[in-house]
């Protein structure tokens, strides 16, 4: 049987790419490998930021505005990054997406607001909107479940 091919966010397979220096590994990891043909992303990364950088938020959404803690404006990364996404599911035929839920990239439905006080919204990362405009279903860490049902039908 084939394998379905699937976008993974890097730091959901333990790569340590978050702002922070650190990972966010999952424990279903070795269950996804075996399932799927995983490929990786971290879009931020991806984009041209480092490896650790100052956390960003998304500031608007019309017009795209995101910025770091120091009101410095890193939209253009995030652009690169999801665009880079985006090609790596055209070119292995991707459909599916797994990644980290609250990211400025990531997110699938929820994000922080942009006051960096930790406070949630409903929204989407700008990587995981620019997939779902494009009709790659994003699902979160939380989700993994969910993402198992939707590849039955």
């Amino acid at each position: 049987m084939n394998k379905i091919n699937l976008l993974l966010s890097a730091c959901l397979a333990g790569e340590k790419v978050r702002y922070d220096g650190n990972h966010n590994q999952i424990e279903q990891l070795e269950q996804l490998q075996k399932d799927f043909n995983i490929f990786l992303v971290c879009p931020e990364v991806q984009g041209g930021m480092a490896t650790p950088r100052i956390p960003s938020e998304i500031i608007s959404i019309n017009p795209l505005k995101i910025q770091n803690e120091y009101g410095i404006d890193t939209t253009d990364f995030f652009l690169s990054g999801a665009s880079i996404a985006l090609d790596i599911c055209k070119q292995h035929n991707i459909q599916i997406a797994l990644f980290k839920a609250k990211s400025p990239s990531c997110g699938n439905n929820k994000i922080y607001d942009g006051t960096f006080t930790k406070t949630l919204i409903d929204g989407m990362g700008v990587t995981a909107a620019m997939l779902e405009h494009n009709n790659i279903k994003v699902f979160n860490e939380t989700q993994i479940k969910e993402l198992y049902e939707y590849i039955k039908h």
